[in-house]
């Protein structure tokens, strides 16, 4: 009976029960020589401080237990969901797992992966917080914690407070964090207007983070029915039309284990019973495994699809039945379950169509034509795509995948990863992603890439998947294995892998060189092309999109190293004036690569005559540094003394494609 008692008890109330124990023990010594009062007050003593303990422990308790049983109710339950496909076959979270698998878990606990969505506690929420005021219109956001709460508070002009909402969740922990209020009705996450650049450190608008047309509101988008999708394990959105709000149920926040492997209540409740781990391991027969993608169990095709639930683009036919019951998808199973993968390149160049056209393309497809203005924001001409977070559709059209066996986790990996920054497996950032398949190129790579064997030209990924994808306020690898073209290049208006580091040099350069190294056809080049760095042209003539990955090379470093580091900074400054705040901030961050100016000062989001200030005192230091040392050629529209060829960068930029855009990553 006791020992049962004993175990009632947590950890905190002994914390309480033990000093008063340890307190009492020490009086009974002078117990026999005290007086009737004396022994009242030292029994009492004990007894009165075990109450004013408990009442303490108590006030706490409760009040941490309301506070966490309110931030609950207001997000989406965390509940074992059963899904339609797999009837009986529930979730259990990733604790359940970390018992009979540490070593996995403590990989999948560090991952980026685990704090896609978080609960808005201490130690999750990385922002700058307590105290913080943020311009709203005409009101200001007051920011404050409070014990383990996080609060914002909405001042108006006339300093009256007018409304007080807790936040309840945060999404993302490794570039970008932004946060969610939850709504009166339900548990709808609305989009707090500001997010946090964890590198920079500083709160930005939302919209000022996302490569987005200037002049067009960016939508006020739910995490129920928006983020649910990928930032959560089994969720379904719980539209909830009556009261125009969601009532949202989730298997487990952030991207855990059962996300990949599949439910595991099966799994878990039959190796429970030592009996049946131990015969498992004497028989090498597995009962109710859990699915290993990347394993034998799994074919290419299946394990990518695993990664490709999420990292894709994806039309879903019946949104009412998305609504209701979510992905039907599992770990094993097809992408087909209720979604279909878009895949641009099939059908890129045409247009949408109609009537009888239309329903042969459904036929084929699996989905309506999107139409050009949805394919622009995600794809380039030739349905290659442009944006992150959706590499399974580059990988669909990568002959690796194609013609052999590479899927997502030839080179990554959940577990065994040498960083959690891109998750590559040991060796896989080098040469040898490429030599596992490739061996032939091993023994005389120059003799293929006509650069030394040292050099970053031989490094497979930078020519065969550079960077030519845009997202997080940055430059990604494309994961659409290509060779440079510059035929492709002129046809689509994606950069080649050469100019992308031959930031110097000219298309038609590029050109005479892949001609003779290769033999690939020379096509006909206007004259900027013969005379103008392909790179600067597209800074200053690219679309939004064009210009931020021209932006972004002129700081990358291996860029910086082939081509020089001494010339950018003119046009540069001149790009942090872009009317796209996500290209202004790309540029300013390339002028700082330039150890002369790392520490300009530059708000990308403050107002026009801020921004204006701080350029024209970039611009001066730059006039103030004096000639270059070696004043470059025409190609970087620079003189003889170094000062940019003004006439020339403003007719580029007359020339430039202003139509409006909004990557969608």
């Amino acid at each position: 009976m006791m020992s049962c008692a004993v175990s009632t008890i947590d950890s905190p109330g002994l914390e309480v029960i033990v000093p008063v124990v340890l307190l009492m023990i020490a009086v009974l010594p002078f117990l026999g020589q005290a007086t009737r009062r004396q022994v009242v007050g030292l029994v009492a003593l004990p007894l009165a401080l075990t109450a004013g303990l408990g009442y303490v422990k108590y006030t706490v308790d409760s009040s941490k237990d309301a506070s966490r049983l309110a931030l609950l109710s207001s997000t989406p339950t965390q509940a074992k969901i059963e899904p339609i496909t797999a009837p009986g076959n529930a979730y259990t979270s990733s604790q359940t797992c970390r018992a009979c698998h540490p070593s996995e878990y403590n990989s999948w606990h560090n991952s980026y992966h685990r704090t896609m969505t978080q609960l808005a506690k201490p130690g999750a929420v990385l922002a700058k917080w307590h105290g913080t005021e943020l311009p709203l219109g005409q009101t200001t956001l007051h920011l404050e914690q409070k014990g383990g709460e996080f609060w914002k508070d909405t001042i108006d002009a006339n300093g009256i407070k007018s409304d007080s909402q807790r936040i309840s969740m945060l999404t993302g922990s490794h570039h970008l964090q932004v946060y969610w209020t939850s709504d009166l009705n339900g548990n709808m996450q609305h989009p707090f207007p500001y997010g946090w650049l964890i590198a920079d450190k500083k709160w930005v608008p939302v919209q000022d983070t996302f490569l987005h047309d200037p002049n067009l509101p960016i939508g006020g988008a739910k995490w129920n029915n928006s983020c649910i999708k990928c930032h959560a394990v089994a969720g379904l959105p719980g539209n909830d039309n009556r009261n125009r709000t969601f009532n949202s149920e989730i298997a487990e926040l952030g991207i855990s284990c059962e996300a990949c492997h599949g439910p595991a209540k099966e799994h878990i409740a039959h190796y429970q019973n030592p009996a049946n781990r131990y015969s498992t391991h004497l028989t090498d027969k597995s009962v109710h495994a859990i699915l290993n993608p990347g394993k034998e169990t799994f074919d290419h095709q299946l394990s990518a699809q695993v990664c490709g639930q999420c990292h894709s683009y994806q039309y879903t036919p019946d949104k009412v039945d998305w609504l209701k019951n979510g992905s039907r998808f599992l770990p094993g199973n097809t992408l087909k379950a209720n979604t279909r993968v878009v895949q641009a390149s099939a059908f890129a160049g045409t247009k949408p169509r109609q009537q009888s056209e239309a329903k042969a393309f459904i036929s084929k497809h699996g989905h309506p034509h999107p139409g050009d203005g949805w394919l622009k924001d995600r794809f380039w001409p030739d349905g290659m795509v442009r944006v992150t977070g959706r590499e399974y559709n580059g990988l669909l059209d990568t002959a690796c995948y194609q013609n052999g066996k590479m899927s997502c986790l030839s080179c990554h990996s959940m577990h065994g990863y040498l960083d959690n920054n891109d998750q590559l497996a040991p060796r896989m950032e080098t040469n040898e992603a490429c030599l596992q398949c490739h061996n032939d190129f091993r023994d005389n790579l120059s003799a293929h890439t006509h650069h030394t064997a040292e050099s970053t030209g031989s490094l497979c990924y930078n020519c065969h998947m550079p960077h030519t994808t845009y997202g997080l306020l940055s430059g990604i690898r494309s994961h659409q294995i290509d060779s440079p073209s510059v035929e492709t290049h002129l046809e689509t208006g994606r950069p080649n892998a050469c100019n992308l580091c031959h930031l110097d040099q000219t298309l038609e350069w590029t050109g005479r060189h892949l001609a003779k190294w290769y033999g690939h056809k020379q096509p006909q080049f206007d004259k900027d092309d013969k005379l103008v760095s392909s790179i600067l042209k597209m800074l200053l003539k690219g679309d939004a999109g064009q210009r931020a990955i021209a932006a972004w090379h002129m700081g990358w470093e291996p860029a910086r190293k082939v081509s020089g580091g001494n010339w950018q900074a003119p046009w540069l400054i001149r790009t942090m004036n872009d009317s796209y705040s996500a290209v202004r901030y790309i540029a300013h961050k390339a002028l700082m690569a330039d150890p002369e100016f790392a520490d300009t000062p530059f708000d990308y989001t403050a107002p026009l005559t801020k921004r204006t200030g701080q350029i024209e005192s970039a611009r001066e230091r730059w006039h103030s540094a004096g000639p270059l040392d070696q004043a470059k050629h025409f190609e970087l529209l620079l003189d003889a003394q170094g000062k940019p060829l003004e006439d020339v960068a403003d007719r580029l930029t007359r020339q430039r494609n202003n139509h409006p855009m909004s990557l969608q990553e």
